[in-house]
């Protein structure tokens, strides 16, 4: 058996490092420590559990400790905590939560997976019954067991990010009556405010509680349970809300005590510094994934990323590193996808807020348009902003709203960002038309040519 390699974490980052490593070097010792009893699920796919539409949590699970061992060759110690890591003696030092036990064990490469973690709020009452934050399967388990066991009518959903729509989403599946309460102005600060009142209009007309520019002031609990969500309202009133249930989603941060602990450094970003290869500046220490650092594509700064797609990505490149390949990690543009109701809504690149805050003269062009021809059955509006520089027409952005034949589109956008092609050059891309699929000129098109316009 050849040198060891040690993966702490056993999710995205971690689990394809350690697939990739053993496809490129078959004679490596694998390793995959992970301190929950899950290993390589999909944290993407817990609302669809909460929801009932994923009855069984193990559909979420693509390999077992058993079945990754049979399969790929790769022993994975789940319920075991990593406390510390010696890089002057390759030594990695975990205990087994199951016994307690300290176990010392040696490596010649280890990569950090850990992840990230949910921001901390500032909430009086956070930790009663009733509370929940959603970054594992294991909570999502929790919660439904929550869901089902208790009488449960009324939630609240404490930030409209990525993660608080989903649970909005799948609590109102549910029959729940759904609370929302957002500090900002606006749901959704992935993409752009004129986009996002798109979305609030959606979640109105379902019947979702909104309240922006509130900020949650404490939970109250009768006998450690919550009881209700207590804000200072618009006019400095104190108001209560009854709620049997709520779901903290404030941001998150990338899990990095143990980095930090073993005197492994963290960037500008808060996550761990890496180059592009996925090495700290410690001999033998790599890190990949959420608790990573990375470069944005269209802006060049460094930052971390939240989405399982690029933790996968860089893992990807890790792994092909610590077995011995010479491969870099290009960034990420944040490319993603979230469904709400009957909505897709997709991102790539920058808004136009964060294009400004980077330092580009840039401007956007917002359109309407239609998923198929008009005449067509079942054709659907399609809301698109395009983000480009005024100098020269660079894209820098996109996002997409609509229904169905709205979501993949985002991905024409993200390819043209990769390809640094300008608003010209995408008004003038040879897309497919049929009726049933699309319309003669598509609303990519329809923006780009809208964005020449301000260019001239």
């Amino acid at each position: 058996m050849g040198e060891h390699i040690v993966i702490i974490g056993g999710n995205a980052a971690g689990m394809t490092a350690a697939s990739r490593a053993r496809r490129v070097n078959p004679d490596l010792k694998i390793t995959v420590l992970e301190a929950s009893q899950f290993i390589s699920y999909s944290i993407c796919g817990t609302p669809y559990h909460l929801s009932g539409l994923v009855e069984d949590p193990a559909q979420l699970v693509t390999f077992t400790p058993e079945s990754l061992l049979a399969e790929r060759g790769i022993h994975a110690r789940i319920r075991t905590r990593v406390e510390e890591i010696q890089p002057s003696r390759r030594l990695v030092v975990a205990r087994e939560l199951a016994t307690g036990t300290e176990v010392e064990i040696s490596y010649d490469r280890v990569v950090l997976a850990t992840g990230y973690l949910p921001s901390s709020p500032a909430i009086e009452g956070a930790g009663l019954k009733g509370v929940f934050t959603i970054s594992r399967l294991e909570d999502a388990v929790c919660l439904r067991s929550e869901i089902e066991t208790r009488i449960c009518r009324r939630a609240a959903v404490i930030g409209g990010g990525y993660i608080g729509l989903m649970m909005v989403h799948a609590l109102h599946a549910l029959g729940l009556q759904v609370l929302l309460f957002e500090k900002s102005d606006h749901v959704y600060r992935q993409i752009d405010p004129d986009m996002a009142e798109i979305i609030e209009e959606e979640l109105q007309k379902k019947n979702i509680s909104l309240h922006l520019s509130t900020a949650v002031r404490k939970l109250v609990g009768h006998q450690g349970r919550i009881q209700s969500v207590e804000i200072i309202g618009k006019r400095a009133q104190r108001e209560l809300f009854p709620v049997d249930l709520a779901i903290v989603d404030v941001g998150v941060v990338p899990n990095v005590r143990l980095a930090l602990d073993s005197g492994i450094p963290c960037g500008i970003s808060g996550a761990i510094e890496v180059d592009g290869r996925g090495q700290t500046n410690v001999s033998g220490v790599y890190a990949a994934g959420n608790c990573a650092e990375t470069v944005h594509r269209v802006s060049g700064k460094k930052m971390f990323s939240t989405l399982g797609t690029t933790a996968a990505r860089q893992g990807r490149v890790t792994g092909e590193n610590i077995a011995g390949l010479r491969t870099v990690f290009p960034g990420t543009l944040e490319t993603s996808l979230e469904k709400l109701f009957h909505l897709a809504i997709g991102r790539t690149g920058l808004t136009l807020q964060q294009s400004l805050e980077a330092g580009f003269d840039a401007d956007s062009a917002m359109i309407s348009g239609w998923s198929r021809s008009g005449y067509y059955p079942e054709s659907t509006p399609i809301h698109l902003k395009l983000i480009f520089e005024r100098r020269g027409g660079r894209a820098l952005g996109a996002q997409i709203i609509g229904e169905d034949a709205a979501a993949k589109r985002i991905d024409t956008l993200a390819t043209a960002l990769t390809a640094g092609l300008t608003v010209e050059q995408i008004a003038q891309l040879d897309l497919a038309y049929a009726p049933p699929y699309g319309t003669l000129w598509d609303p990519i098109q329809i923006a780009a040519h809208q964005a020449k316009k301000k260019l001239h």
